[in-house]
């Protein structure tokens, strides 16, 4: 059988390599033509050789410049120098924060008994928040002056495996004891309430809001795990410093000269001051009651300047709003560790109430009077099912006996005010619409004069 030539590449010379490795190549055409079961393969390729023996002299390959020897270790030591001063500034950060915030040394701490249950620490912490009406010269020992005491006390729960936050106002002129200015607890501690009052108890212990915690343990049975104090100061500086909060005004409010009108406003420190401390003026007919009312819709506004600021921009502002007027017995870390927990939270999930209290005398219907003072009766019964349902997830729920309050102790009216329990996200809504039918005015403070003596104290 016969078979088909071999064909044989004749293209290149073998007796002259130096001319072929020369000589350039044109590319060989690809056989595509089969033949009986084979097909010619294009000839392998070599690649072209110098040549050793020619006029041309051979390349030489540039030389690398050296890196200098000093220059890694410069680069190094710049980064070392960059990060040492990003620690250095946080470090001293951080202590300036803790020197501002720290109370003083004398000042007594929470005692554990009235803080969360051991079992239930990382879950849910406790705080007490408390703003005092400071004067230059303050005296804790003068106790004929307002000055000093609690203007402002709020207990927040911040229900980190939840991811909710629950917030109960209790009213400054709540009635306390009805013992010759002593309140006795039911453990046996004994504290002086120069008022009757519960905004006197830290004032009249020496200025201890441990003094405050235990009193309001032993009357609401509210665990509380840390302190926070502020001076009605710090609210102006701390406004002005962010350029102003836009609050929701659901009404117009007007009293000693200053004014602020209804709808969706940009307030600076003197302006925020009015509206969360006045309690006096048109549609205030429940005076205190109505004042905490007008304060949720601050928070939400401060909330919603907090969340848009995020947890780095709030740290950096700490040394300028906390200063020397706000103080607590938290370290820094934890207060870190609660703003990431609250930026969280959404505001559907952020809860206000207030402590229902009787307002009037029986069959008078004004506010009631005790010893020469005004104040407001709670009502352990409507009290307790407020805790019941919305503050005692951890600690199970509470007897009306295991409230020691005076509900019993003094006449009051028939009829306790609302709990008024609402969401952020409602307040928020409030705001929202305010915004979309135009309602606005964000260029600055919207007081008539400026001045925060029209504050209604």
């Amino acid at each position: 059988m016969s078979q088909t030539p071999r064909h044989i590449n004749t293209d290149r010379s073998l007796s002259r390599p130096d001319q072929a490795a020369r000589a350039p190549q044109a590319a060989p055409e690809q056989n595509t033509r089969s033949t009986a079961g084979a097909q010619h393969a294009a000839p392998p390729r070599y690649a072209a050789q110098p040549d050793l023996g020619g006029d041309d002299a051979p390349r030489r390959r540039k030389k690398k410049k050296k890196t200098p020897l000093w220059l890694p270790f410069a680069i190094v030591m710049g980064v070392i120098a960059v990060i040492s001063g990003v620690v250095v500034y946080g470090v001293s950060l951080v202590n300036k924060v803790e020197d501002s915030i720290r109370p003083a040394e004398s000042a007594p701490s929470i005692v554990e008994e009235i803080q969360t249950a051991e079992e239930y620490k990382g879950d849910v912490v406790n705080i007490l928040v408390c703003g005092i009406d400071f004067e230059e010269g303050r005296s804790y020992s003068d106790t004929s002056s307002n000055d000093g005491m609690t203007d402002m006390i709020l207990y927040c729960q911040f229900d980190i495996k939840g991811g909710a936050l629950r917030m109960l106002q209790i009213p400054r002129n709540t009635l306390v004891t009805t013992q010759n200015r002593k309140l006795t607890l039911s453990n046996g501690k004994t504290y002086a309430v120069s008022n009757y009052q519960i905004n006197s108890v830290a004032l009249s212990n020496g200025g201890s809001i441990a003094a405050l915690a235990d009193v309001i343990y032993d009357q609401y049975h509210l665990p509380i795990d840390y302190y926070v104090t502020i001076d009605m100061q710090a609210l102006v500086e701390m406004v002005d410093n962010f350029g102003g909060i836009e609050v929701y005004i659901p009404r117009d409010m007007s009293y000693g000269g200053s004014k602020l009108l209804k709808g969706y406003r940009n307030l600076d420190g003197a302006s925020a001051e009015f509206f969360v401390r006045c309690r006096h003026g048109d549609g205030y007919a429940n005076s205190d009651i109505d004042r905490l009312n007008m304060q949720r819709y601050f928070y939400a506004g401060l909330f919603k300047r907090a969340r848009a600021m995020g947890i780095t921009d709030i740290l950096n502002q700490l040394p300028l709003i906390f200063k020397d007027y706000i103080h607590t017995d938290m370290d820094i870390t934890t207060i870190a560790k609660l703003l990431a927990s609250f930026l969280k939270i959404d505001s559907s999930n952020i809860i206000l109430a207030q402590t229902p209290v009787f307002m009037g005398v029986p069959n008078v219907g004004k506010t009631d009077s005790f010893a020469g003072y005004s104040c407001v009766v709670p009502d352990a019964g409507s009290i307790a099912n407020l805790l019941n349902q919305y503050f005692c997830t951890y600690t199970g729920p509470v007897e009306v006996s295991e409230l020691h309050m005076v509900t019993d102790q003094w006449p009051h009216g028939s009829a306790s005010t609302d709990a008024n329990v609402q969401y952020m996200g409602r307040i928020d809504k409030e705001s929202d619409d305010a915004i979309l039918s135009g309602d606005t005015d964000l260029s600055g403070a919207v007081t008539t004069d400026g001045q925060a003596a029209g504050t209604g104290q």
